[in-house]
């Protein structure tokens, strides 16, 4: 009851009811200053975009939304990290604020995937590639950055899943040039 009240006022007193109720606004910087803005626009896309909140200015134009969104920031609010991520791929984003603007970094091309382990049945059949993705997890007190990449395969021999995650690290340099600093071990999920 609070929340429609609230939106009633809202729509009364500040904003049109019609934007009110196709923007959501997400993901705040710790500093309060910026988030994470998804827009449902006439074409029925959801636009993605960073944005100033106090002002709405547009920051960096993230594109259109898939099946989900995610942004990590850094705790001084410097450094975002955006993932988005559709059914069978994804893509992910690095942003550095320079003091007027967020300049996209860019990341190493071969970031690490899952090496999944097949039993030994699974190995002699076909396999079925379902697609995955790299997400970011969480900036580090060290100023690195946690993500987690993951693939899922279906075996035709046996009809099972396979799905792995390996987690790693990328570090940036004063230039702001990323490299993969530590790379865990690949967990693999198999469906029975």
């Amino acid at each position: 009851m609070k929340t429609f009240l609230l939106v009633a006022f809202a729509c009364g007193v500040t904003y049109p009811c019609t934007s009110l109720a196709a923007e959501e606004i997400k993901y705040p910087s710790p500093d309060g200053r910026f988030a994470l803005i998804t827009d449902e626009g006439n074409s029925g896309e959801q636009k993605v975009e960073l944005i100033e909140k106090a002002t709405s200015q547009v920051m960096v134009d993230l594109g259109t939304a898939w099946r989900s969104q995610v942004l990590v920031w850094s705790p001084d609010s410097k450094w975002a990290a955006y993932g988005n991520r559709g059914d069978k791929a994804g893509e992910v984003s690095v942003y550095f604020w320079n003091g007027s603007t967020f300049e996209e970094v860019s990341l190493p091309d071969d970031l690490p995937s899952p090496n999944i382990k097949f039993r030994k049945k699974s190995k002699t059949g076909r396999v079925k590639n379902y697609g995955g993705a790299v997400t970011p997890l969480r900036w580090l007190k060290s100023g690195e950055l946690e993500l987690s990449s993951d693939l899922m395969m279906l075996t035709e021999v046996d009809g099972r899943t396979y799905t792995g995650e390996v987690r790693f690290t990328l570090v940036f340099d004063v230039q702001h040039h990323a490299s993969v600093k530590k790379v865990g071990k690949t967990k693999t999920e198999v469906s029975e």
